[in-house]
């Protein structure tokens, strides 16, 4: 990936590079050693180089996190080049600047000489077009090819000064072997998924669950707000424990990731959620198949509801359906920096067979919607759905 990315930075041929790629294919990571390495090799070339996604909260915890990452691993980070009311840095005289490209001035701003449009598919065509004219020599443009269509293809990557260059989970040498797992799964649960999500391959016939959500920046409750909240947790160690906040304000739910991290023990996370000063007050409902999790948190003392001992006949049904239900019946706002969430719920999508959608989700890329489901409906119903 490194190699064949910096190959074509350098080719006068092209003028865009395309990254379609798989999950843990490593296309931001290479990407943000790949400019690195080029700045630090051009240290007085005096170029401008600007890493775009669709929101700046977002940006933050993918591209803007692995750069900063990668320097600092390196031993070649200097605070003294970072200005970070501005979002820059800089390497000699180059610089290179973080937007959010829900910030339009941002997007109207100086020239530049490298744009990098980070999970570029979430990108308005007319947004892309700004940018684009304001670019002197070498856009870059990488995501995950889940679209069944989409302007990229019509667009960009027939055209002839553009490559495309295609990766898949097994061009990470670096990653472990509990993802790896995971996403060879895809083949196995869904057809579509693992040309996706395995192969790095356009998605075909995808039966989306959810379209009833939106981007939000602010929570009801930031507004002053009178609000019902709960918390919904969705356990993991090799796959990540997620945590969710959900504020009920009328018939509608606004949601917060406040936790996406694999390999968390138990303290570690009791920890976590102190340091994050989760309320032990508000109603918190885990993950039904981790008892050990459920017990710890309330010896912790976080407001774990009890389970009815006779449960009512929704939950006598496919819980799984019926929490899926419940949230599609229902408008769903997610704040602006809940990335895995937004992530997992533009991907989210039915079994098929043939082609034919099932009333059953693929298991995969679902941690925070989980959580989402265990939180929400449950709530609903007043008790901890699933838990013996």
């Amino acid at each position: 990936m490194l190699r064949e990315n910096s190959e074509a930075l350098l080719n006068k041929k092209y003028r865009i590079i395309v990254n379609e790629g798989g999950t843990g294919s490593s296309k931001t990571y290479s990407l943000a050693q790949m400019f690195i390495l080029y700045f630090f090799s051009h240290i007085n070339a005096g170029q401008r180089l600007t890493i775009v996604r669709k929101t700046l909260p977002a940006l933050k915890k993918t591209a803007r996190r692995d750069f900063y990452g990668i320097l600092k691993k390196n031993g070649l980070y200097d605070e003294n080049c970072r200005n970070r009311s501005e979002m820059v840095y800089h390497i000699g005289n180059n610089m290179i600047e973080f937007v959010g490209a829900d910030d339009p001035d941002k997007l109207r701003s100086q020239r530049r000489d490298f744009l990098w449009a980070n999970e570029a598919n979430e990108l308005k065509q007319e947004t892309y077009r700004q940018l684009s004219m304001r670019t002197n020599t070498k856009i870059v443009l990488d995501y995950n090819p889940s679209d069944e269509f989409h302007w990229i293809y019509d667009k960009i990557t027939p055209r002839e000064d553009c490559i495309t260059i295609r990766s898949s989970f097994l061009d990470n040498p670096f990653l472990s072997p509990a993802i790896i797992a995971e996403v060879k799964r895809f083949k196995e649960t869904d057809k579509n998924y693992w040309r996706v999500y395995g192969l790095g391959l356009r998605g075909s016939g995808v039966k989306k669950i959810f379209s009833n959500w939106k981007e939000i920046s602010e929570m009801p409750s930031e507004q002053g707000k009178h609000v019902d909240v709960c918390y919904g947790l969705d356990s993991g160690f090799n796959n990540p424990k997620a945590l969710v906040r959900i504020e009920i304000y009328d018939d509608d739910l606004y949601i917060k990731e406040e936790v996406y991290k694999r390999r968390l023990t138990t303290d570690d996370f009791i920890e976590l959620l102190k340091e994050k000063e989760i309320s032990k007050e508000i109603p918190l409902y885990p993950d039904p198949a981790d008892p050990e999790l459920v017990y710890q948190l309330r010896i912790a003392g976080y407001n774990i509801p009890a389970k009815k001992k006779k449960p009512d006949s929704v939950m006598t049904d496919n819980k799984v359906k019926s929490g899926i239900d419940y949230l599609k019946a229902r408008k769903l706002f997610v704040m602006n920096d809940s990335v895995n969430l937004l992530k997992e719920l533009k991907s989210y999508s039915w079994k098929s067979i043939d082609d034919v959608a099932l009333d059953e989700p693929v298991k995969a890329n679902d941690h925070a919607i989980d959580a989402l489901r265990y939180g929400a409906f449950s709530h609903s119903k007043k008790t901890f759905i699933g838990i013996v």
